[in-house]
């Protein structure tokens, strides 16, 4: 009996175009206060206006894109209530994530939280682009440990606007390795199974990011 695959899931144009801009405005090519330039968007990738328009309410309501009517679609400016407000919801989330994932993380979590910490181990000198990268895989391991869907959706949402603002200030506040060197007794507690451990590091790093954002705005 032969075994039928699976054709591989085939992209929409507007989540093409969803991806694509997100990864742009995460990463500062298009930065804070930018006008979304939607005829050279749908140029740059070969899609037609609907698709677009798609994209760009998705993001709308992921809060990396604000439309003004009459004014147009911009990229919003790094504001310090945004970074309070963001700030807070994160302490509130992570910090139950990193709980909930010491008390309850599946083998395959704790494996996936394991590599993450012997990766932050070996870490030597690297770019920048790559400690954001290491950042985002233990953030993204924490959250699917903690078993929770809908709240990691959230958090994943909430991690994306930090990281927009942490790459506006970046050139600013020089080597980000200590922070990212944070996640060691973080991960190490959830291994442990030290759930108020976790949850105090987790807020920790929250509360010390956003003190560094305030200090390179």
């Amino acid at each position: 009996m032969h075994t039928v695959e699976k054709a591989p899931k085939r992209i929409t144009l507007a989540e093409r175009a969803y991806q694509e801009i997100r990864t742009r405005i995460i990463d500062n090519r298009l930065a804070p206060g930018t006008p979304l330039d939607e005829e050279a968007l749908m140029t740059e990738l070969s899609i037609g206006r609907t698709p677009l328009r798609e994209a760009v309410k998705r993001l709308e309501s992921e809060r990396l894109i604000t439309i003004y009517s009459h004014r147009g679609t911009f990229v919003p400016e790094v504001t310090v209530r945004d970074l309070r407000e963001i700030s807070d919801a994160r302490r509130l989330l992570e910090g139950y994530a990193a709980r909930r994932a010491a008390l309850q993380a599946t083998e395959d979590g704790r494996r996936d939280l394991q590599s993450c910490l012997q990766e932050l181990q070996s870490l030597d000198a690297r770019s920048p682009a790559d400690l954001i990268q290491v950042d985002g895989r233990i953030h993204e391991s924490i959250y699917r440990a903690m078993g929770n869907r809908y709240i990691e959706e959230s958090l994943v949402q909430y991690f994306s606007l930090s990281m927009r603002m942490w790459n506006h200030v970046l050139p600013r506040l020089g080597t980000m390795e200590p922070h990212v060197q944070e996640h060691l007794g973080l991960l190490q507690a959830i291994l442990d199974g030290d759930a108020e451990e976790a949850e105090r590091l987790a807020v920790d790093h929250v509360t010390h990011f956003e003190d560094m954002v305030v200090s390179a705005l």
